[in-house]
């Protein structure tokens, strides 16, 4: 019995659309001074790494408090997205 599989895109292309839809996805939670990229992705699992640096001036919020929201946002957006980590930026 054979399984239909769909066929996936280069890692290039996932890691160029993931951080297109960063963009996207990024002026929404309306955080200034902050970063979110794209450290590493695995097409093998469908994991992504992304890289947060900053936060918000005016309250104790930092980007790492949206990760669910935007792991939801990326998944939808990318089919070969499996799961999202965070590593923030070291303070000190």
């Amino acid at each position: 019995m054979s399984v239909l599989r769909k066929r996936s895109r280069p890692q290039a292309d996932v890691e160029h659309h993931i951080r297109h839809e960063l963009a996207e996805i990024l002026p929404i939670l309306r955080i200034d001074q902050c970063a979110i990229e794209l450290q590493t992705f695995d097409l093998a699992s469908g994991t992504a790494v992304l890289f947060i640096k900053g936060g918000c001036p005016d309250c104790d919020c930092s980007p790492a408090t949206f990760m669910q929201g935007i792991e939801t946002q990326l998944k939808l957006r990318i089919s070969e997205l499996k799961a999202v980590l965070a590593t923030e930026e070291s303070t000190g």
